[in-house]
């Protein structure tokens, strides 16, 4: 792997004399379309605009450097729980993976190389959170507040992430502890862990990575475990040098390796809608946990009485040998409050402890910060025009918010599959709309009540014969009545095919030249390279 790129830094002083050689230089503070955010699916949709030849965006980063979540997840053992070629955009394919289950520095170290080799690193604006956006109808545009001051655009892009916001338990006691007490996505590299008495709240994602990690370095280890997830055999399978020469040198091959990953990828999708291969899979992590976790009263804890894909499945060979250390405690039914510095669960059993670590989750669809931050012309938010119910025409447009387009919105990811399938399918999706605004000259565009609603309609009802609903668990994919918000209830060909063009018909558009329907400058050759 080449070493790690330095942060892309944002100028202390925006406007210092040397701003300009900076990617944050001063810049218009109108553009044709702004976008919120710059991890993976920000950086797509602004390839995605380069190379339909737009180059009238800004990206407002509301941190100092790209990369989104793996910028901001930095806890021992982060890295990719889906394999690291389909991880990766295809406009700019990465050849350098050192693993199959690449480590997250690699990830973040891609995103900035991406951002610099693209000229992307120009379009962005650090620092720039988007405290509230709300749309103009008398101008045709967004007015967009945020700490650097109002950007106004023709059309909003939030690609603000489907896992930005770290999500805090409300646990009686908690905010009393007098130790060290973080979220995994905010780690605290000034806690000194080694040696300690360690609380583990949450046996997502996150913390069958970060387990393995700490349990060897502390005193004991407490892992308080609401519900537990299917573990699968995690394939170990490090890169060669030969094999990364061989994958930069031939796009073909590239290609090939895709497209295999790609087809394992979705025959495991496929199981949100197959007992046949939920069963099979189920067999295959009971093996996992029956070879790994000797005791049988610990085993019998760590199996999931849910289908295997109702939450998203995960793979590690170390989790579960941890829990089976001597210095591991697992306690069942939650954390339910805090003493002083005593933990206690939902079974009863208690801790003292030095530290607590939430892997807790994200605030995730209604719930998501930037839904309340979106707002139409009356200054009603997109919260409040959800209720409770994510719901977008393809995930990414509403009624009464025109030129918004929402990256990774109600029912428009994978669970199974990689995100950034959808990112890029979308980011083509939202390059096509701009142009053919400009083009026609469209004002505005927003999707007709009734489109979204039978869209809606649809989706539920797909929904409804998936394993996100009648697997027997509850998980983030679901509202409060239980219905799947988050997953595509498909294969992710359909989405592609789907998504493939912006077809003008399912929206109300206002014309006039002003706003997104100015006309489009010459275009300019874009020239990608192959690989980052």
């Amino acid at each position: 792997m080449t070493s790690e790129a330095p942060p892309l830094q944002r100028p202390a002083d925006p406007s210092s004399p040397d701003a300009g050689a900076l990617p944050t230089g001063p810049s218009p503070r109108h553009s044709r379309v702004a976008v919120v955010g710059t991890g993976f699916t920000g950086l797509a949709v602004g390839l995605a605009l380069l190379r339909r030849g737009v180059h009238d965006f800004v990206l407002l980063e509301r941190a100092d450097d790209v990369g989104g979540v793996w910028r901001d997840n930095t806890y021992p053992g982060v890295g990719v729980d889906t394999p690291s070629p389909l991880y990766q955009l295809r406009a700019m394919t990465n050849p350098d993976w050192s693993d199959l289950y690449a480590p997250g520095h690699e990830v973040q170290d891609y995103a900035r190389r991406l951002a610099r080799s693209t000229g992307l690193s120009q379009h962005v604006r650090f620092g720039a959170d988007v405290h509230s956006a709300q749309w103009d109808d008398a101008e045709g545009h967004w007015r967009i507040d945020t700490p650097l001051g109002r950007y106004t655009a023709d059309v909003l892009v939030s690609a603000a992430g489907l896992v930005a916001d770290p999500k805090l338990p409300d646990v009686p006691g908690l905010p009393e502890f007098d130790g060290p007490v973080f979220h995994s996505a905010r780690w605290d590299h000034s806690a000194d862990l080694t040696g300690r008495r360690v609380a583990v709240v949450g046996t997502g994602a996150t913390a069958i990575q970060l387990v393995p990690e700490l349990q060897p370095q502390v005193a004991e280890l407490h892992v308080f475990q609401r519900s537990p997830a299917w573990i699968m055999p995690k394939p170990e399978n490090p890169v060669g040098r030969w094999t990364r020469r061989a994958l930069a040198a031939s796009p073909t091959l590239t290609k090939m390796q895709f497209d295999l990953i790609y087809a394992g990828a979705e025959l495991l999708a496929a199981t949100r809608r197959s007992r046949t291969l939920r069963d099979a899979l189920t067999r295959v992590g009971r093996r996992h946990l029956a070879a790994q976790v000797p005791d049988p009263e610990l085993r019998a804890r760590l199996t999931p009485d849910f289908d295997y894909a109702c939450k998203r499945p995960l793979v590690s060979n170390t989790y579960l040998p941890a829990m089976s250390a001597p210095n591991s405690s697992l306690h069942t039914g939650g954390l339910v409050r805090v003493d002083g510095r005593t933990v206690v669960s939902g079974d009863g059993s208690s801790a003292e402890v030095d530290a607590i670590v939430l892997t807790t989750g994200f605030q995730v669809g209604a719930t998501a910060p930037i839904a309340h931050r979106l707002h139409d012309a009356q200054g009603r938010s997109l919260h409040d025009h959800w209720d409770g119910n994510p719901r977008a025409y393809l995930g990414m447009t509403c009624p009464d918010f025109p030129n918004l387009f929402l990256m990774q919105g109600p029912n428009a990811t994978s669970g199974a599959s990689s995100t950034l399938l959808f990112s890029e399918a979308q980011a083509r999706y939202v390059a096509d709309a701009v142009c053919r605004m400009a083009d026609e000259g469209i004002r505005s565009i927003d999707v007709r009540p009734e489109i979204e609603r039978r869209w809606t309609e649809r989706i539920r009802r797909r929904s409804a014969r998936t394993v996100y609903e009648t697997g027997g668990c509850s998980s983030y994919y679901q509202n409060d009545d239980g219905v799947n918000v988050v997953m595509w209830p498909a294969n992710t060909a359909e989405y592609q095919l789907r998504t493939r063009r912006f077809r003008l018909s399912p929206f109300r558009a206002q014309r006039g030249r002003t706003g997104a329907g100015r006309p489009l400058e010459p275009l300019r050759p874009v020239r990608l390279a192959a690989t980052a």
